[in-house]
C-alpha cells in the first residue's frame, strides 16, 4: 500500500501576491507565496524611442506557440521594459549561462539604461540581426522579438512576441544533446539570491 504524503493547501483567493520556488511559511501569512514552478532567467534588453537601450533580468518566461514561434514574459508596467516596448514594438531575450549569475543578481530588482551603464554592469552591447534593438554578447543564445499581444493583470503585463531571429552559439548547435546543455548552462531563479543549473541531459528510456 502506497503512503500518501501529508500536504500543505494554500488559499490563493483574493490579492494574495505569488512568486516562484518554493512554498514555504505559514499558508495564513500575509506574505508572498511562492510557487514549486522555476523560471528560466534571461536579460530582456528593449529600447526607447530615442534608441536608448534598457536592460532588466527577468524569470517569468515561457515558450507559448510554435508556429509562429510566440514567447512571453511578464514584468511591471512601471518597468522601462514594459514601456519600451509597449512604444517600440520589440525587444530581445538574451538567454546567459551560469557564468553571468553574479552579473545577472548585481543588476536584479532594477533597469540598467544607456550603453555606458550596462557597460558597467560588465555586458557588452552588440547590434541585433533584424531589430534596433541591441543584443548582449556573453550571452548564450538570442531571439529576436516583435510585440504581439499583451495582457494586464493590476500593475502587471505579460508581454507576448513573435520571434523573428533566433541566433544559437555554435558550439551549441553543433555538440550533442548532452554536451551542449553542458555548453549552455542555462540557470533558473529558484528562490532570493538562489538559482539552479542545468548541468546534465538525459534521455527517456523506451519501455
Amino acid at each position: 500500500m502506497k503512503t500518501e504524503i501529508e500536504k500543505v493547501d494554500f488559499d490563493l483567493g483574493g490579492s494574495r501576491n505569488v512568486d516562484s520556488f518554493p512554498l514555504l511559511g505559514d499558508p495564513k501569512d500575509a506574505f508572498p507565496l511562492r510557487f514549486p514552478l522555476v523560471g528560466q532567467v534571461v536579460l530582456i534588453t528593449s529600447i526607447n524611442r530615442e534608441k536608448v537601450p534598457s536592460l532588466a533580468p527577468q524569470s517569468w518566461v515561457s515558450i507559448f506557440a510554435s508556429r509562429p514561434a510566440i514567447v512571453g514574459f511578464g514584468c511591471n508596467m512601471s518597468q522601462p521594459t514594459a514601456k519600451n516596448i509597449l512604444s517600440t514594438g520589440e525587444f530581445v531575450i538574451n538567454i546567459p549561462g551560469a557564468e553571468l549569475a553574479k552579473k545577472i543578481w548585481n543588476v536584479s530588482g532594477m533597469e540598467t539604461e544607456g550603453n555606458k551603464n550596462i557597460e558597467k554592469a560588465g555586458l557588452t552591447p552588440i547590434k541585433s540581426a533584424k531589430l534596433s534593438t541591441p543584443r548582449i554578447a556573453e550571452c548564450r543564445a538570442h531571439l529576436e522579438c516583435s510585440l504581439d499581444w499583451t495582457k494586464k493583470y493590476g500593475d502587471q503585463v505579460v508581454i507576448f512576441g513573435r520571434v523573428l531571429l533566433a541566433s544559437v552559439d555554435k558550439k551549441a548547435v553543433e555538440a550533442d544533446s548532452e554536451e551542449r546543455y553542458k555548453y549552455l548552462k542555462l540557470l533558473a531563479d529558484l528562490d532570493e539570491g538562489i538559482y539552479g543549473v542545468i548541468k546534465e541531459a538525459k534521455k527517456v528510456s523506451p519501455k
